[in-house]
């Protein structure tokens, strides 16, 4: 993990088998704290970004996602192992 100096955000990046994609995605929604997921190709190309919006009411956030999920199993099924990327913001220091 490693802390940008210019702001309150941290980053986790870390590998997940393609077939596990989604479960990970959808675990990191759950996440308060997570402000984008980035899914990266193994050799670091981007292939997807996506912000989260903060305290957005469950029903919009399953409009939004019903899509994003749809490419990322595509995603997930193309490649045997991808790189997640997690971008945070750490509310502890404010």
């Amino acid at each position: 993990m490693t802390q940008d100096s210019s702001n309150s955000d941290s980053r986790d990046d870390f590998e997940v088998p393609g077939n596990q994609l989604v479960d990970t995605i959808k675990k990191l929604w759950q996440d308060a704290s997570v402000r984008r997921i980035i899914v990266r190709h193994p050799d670091g190309r981007q292939l997807m970004s996506v912000p989260l919006a903060v305290g957005v009411a469950g029903s919009a956030i399953a409009l939004f996602m019903a899509p994003v999920i749809t490419v990322i199993a595509a995603i997930g099924t193309a490649l045997a192992k991808v790189r997640v990327e997690v971008v945070r913001t750490d509310d502890t220091k404010q």
